[in-house]
């Protein structure tokens, strides 16, 4: 009996689980109740076996499913990242344009503020916002900046001035 049990045992656990995932069929082809068991405990571990072949199958099933699902979520995501590095590009390139555009009017308007008479340009750089005045500043030329800063009020000059020695 011990004997016919370990026989038993050895053939469940060496027998392949592929087998058993390829077919419906399980490797006792009459159902425990058909075959012919010498104990109670014989049929019971027979049947404790099958059941866990059974959930092992589901289980490496569920793990199959997991690994695409996963697969497919993985190839998503790269595409999301390859998708937001692209736009990340483009903002820069466009962020880019954009200061070069302001760099150009801010040239611009010193050249126009350096052609203008010190008075009247003093006049309408003591209304400008502060960073903007700086800018405008820093590309004027000295003598032009000089006697801009010349005619405005003393007290916005002076903040114009240390505004102008800390930039970076």
């Amino acid at each position: 009996m011990i004997r016919s049990l370990l026989t038993l045992l050895l053939y469940l656990l060496l027998c392949p689980l592929s087998y058993a995932e390829n077919t419906d069929v399980s490797p006792i082809k009459a159902g425990p109740e058909k075959q012919q068991f010498s104990s109670v405990e014989e049929r019971r571990l027979l049947l404790a076996l099958q059941q866990e072949r059974q959930n092992l199958i589901k289980e490496q099933e569920s793990i199959k499913n997991r690994k695409k699902e996963l697969k497919r979520i993985e190839d998503e995501v790269d595409k999301k990242l390859d998708q937001l590095e692209a736009a990340r590009l483009q903002l820069k390139e466009l962020l880019a344009e954009k200061d070069a555009r302001e760099l150009k009017r801010i040239r611009d308007l010193s050249k126009m503020y350096g052609k203008m008479s010190p008075e009247k340009a003093a006049r309408i750089f003591g209304t400008l916002e502060q960073k903007l005045a700086i800018a405008i500043l820093a590309d004027m030329k000295t003598k032009a900046a000089a006697k801009l800063l010349n005619n405005m009020d003393r007290d916005k000059a002076a903040k114009l001035t240390t505004a102008f020695s800390s930039l970076e």
